[in-house]
């Protein structure tokens, strides 16, 4: 969509600033910040976009090695990566937006549901764990609801006053435009007042490293978007008070462990294929001359001359094998014959060098050793919470960071909607006096919590009401309805009630 089509009617009837507003030293410098930025990172975004879909760096392989080995190198790759990332966000789940005292949604949920945001906020959740990073821009929308949009970190560099500024001072969202069949770069420039939409003069090829400079853009559009603010949000998986350091995500620490395990799990094919079967060996067996290629002295003179010539015509006669199989017995009458194997390669020091990386990527990703290796027996439910513990704080780390990105998203809808009714809180103030309500995606034994929630309401005179929302995977719109039934069953339960519909009856009769 292009950006003119979500345009407020204030925005549509102010004045562009002209092409010559690109040509301003401020709007160069901030421009041009904005670009180093992108060539400075946007590379290592692509090697983690590249190491999450498999696309890892060759396992080592000496250059003198069989070129046969080279498929072995392609099937010695497990990805581990998106498991790393996807054990957090699997766990993340915002449920609702309601005011911290109690009650139901506020108003601006509506726009979180009319967007399908109960589908799409995943995906926000996972680019942040997996890059570090990721933004959700909030622009009016056509049909009355603002649209909310998330972003790739691939596509936006975001550039901030200060590391824990809410919104950027200034923010690009990179894309690309064919113009007469060339490929230029695109680019919608934000900050607190304006959009200006950027194009480059000549063709690029996508990479980074070919990102024009400032001065090789041109404007050909900018309007204002209606917000005093960026209406760009951004979700760090892990906050730096380094203005210098970008947000770390979960991928990048695990990359030199991920490339480990494929050298070993090469290595342990290499071994299965060529030195775990046992290879037999003969002495003292009269074979004779092998007659099955039709190679002549005069064919093997060909090539070479003289002497050397016939020694190899003369090995060539003795070189005979014997085929040994499972299903081939082999005997000799030369009473001095001998028979042997070789012994097979033990593969358990690769398998056991395998099994420590595991453990050590779970260590450093703050994973449950279960969850990569496999290895669950006989746990307890005591043992199982005490090894997830690490896994469960990382959960509700990311719930306080991700909760605050999302009350500012809520924030710009309130903004978007317009002016507030005569003494209703600012939408700064209404996100302050609100929680971001994360559904309990726990994995507990169902039996086991209802009974610990009703002896929470029997002995420490909990409100049931209180205990419905902490059973796991219950949502708030059911909760709403068990409290609907819970108030016809009190009526029905009412002795004044009950009374008055006996003698009502007894009337009728």
């Amino acid at each position: 969509m292009g950006l003119h089509a979500w345009r407020s009617p204030d925005a549509r009837s102010s004045e562009s600033d002209g092409p010559d507003a690109i040509d301003s030293p401020i709007f160069g410098r901030m421009l041009g910040l904005v670009l180093d930025k992108y060539r400075r990172t946007h590379p290592k975004l692509v090697r983690v976009e590249q190491y999450l879909n498999g696309q890892h760096k060759p396992a080592f392989m000496p250059s003198i090695a069989d070129p046969d080995l080279a498929h072995f190198r392609e099937r010695s790759i497990t990805n581990f990566c998106p498991l790393v990332v996807s054990a957090v966000s699997d766990n993340l789940f915002v449920d609702g937006f309601r005011p911290a005292s109690g009650g139901g949604n506020l108003p601006a949920w509506a726009t979180w549901e009319a967007n399908n945001m109960h589908a799409v906020q995943s995906a926000v959740h996972f680019d942040a764990l997996a890059y570090g990073e990721a933004y959700v821009r909030v622009i009016p929308g056509s049909d009355g609801f603002p649209e909310i949009e998330p972003l790739s970190p691939l596509s936006v560099t975001a550039v901030y006053k200060r590391p824990h500024d809410s919104f950027p001072q200034v923010c690009a969202v990179h894309s690309y435009e064919f113009v007469d069949g060339e490929r230029r770069a695109l680019i919608d420039l934000y900050d607190d007042r304006k959009v200006f939409r950027l194009i480059s003069k000549k063709e690029v090829t996508g990479d980074a490293e070919d990102m024009p400079a400032a001065g090789e853009f041109e404007l050909f559009d900018s309007f204002s978007h209606g917000l005093d603010f960026c209406p760009i949000v951004r979700f760090r998986n892990r906050a730096t008070t380094s203005p210098y350091v970008p947000s770390l995500g979960e991928v990048e620490p695990i990359i030199p462990i991920q490339d480990r395990l494929n050298d070993i799990a090469l290595e342990t094919a290499v071994a299965m294929q060529y030195g775990a079967f046992r290879q037999r060996w003969a002495t003292g067996i009269d074979l004779g001359p092998d007659k099955s290629n039709e190679w002549t002295e005069e064919t093997a003179r060909h090539p070479i001359t003289g002497a050397l010539s016939k020694m190899l015509f003369r090995n060539h006669q003795e070189a005979k094998h014997v085929k040994f199989s499972a299903s081939r017995l082999v005997v000799s009458k030369d009473p001095d014959t001998k028979f042997g194997q070789f012994d097979a390669t033990d593969i358990t020091p690769y398998l056991s060098a395998y099994q420590s990386q595991i453990k050590y990527l779970a260590t450093v990703a703050a994973l449950p050793p279960h969850f990569v290796t496999g290895d669950m027996v006989n746990l307890s439910a005591e043992a199982l919470m005490a090894a997830e513990a690490s896994l469960q704080q990382k959960i509700e780390d990311r719930k306080r960071v991700f909760g605050n990105s999302w009350k500012l998203v809520f924030r710009i809808i309130m903004e978007l909607w317009g002016p507030l009714g005569e003494g209703e809180p600012s939408p700064e103030e209404a996100i302050r006096d609100a929680v971001i309500v994360w559904r309990d995606c726990t994995p507990r034994s169902f039996p086991a919590t209802v009974d610990a929630l009703g002896k929470a309401v029997t002995m420490l005179q909990v409100p049931p009401q209180a205990a419905w929302q902490m059973i796991p995977g219950v949502t708030p719109d059911e909760i709403e309805q068990w409290d609907a039934w819970r108030r016809v069953w009190d009526q029905e339960r009412d002795p004044s009630a009950q009374m008055a519909r006996a003698f009502a009856k007894s009337a009728t009769e």
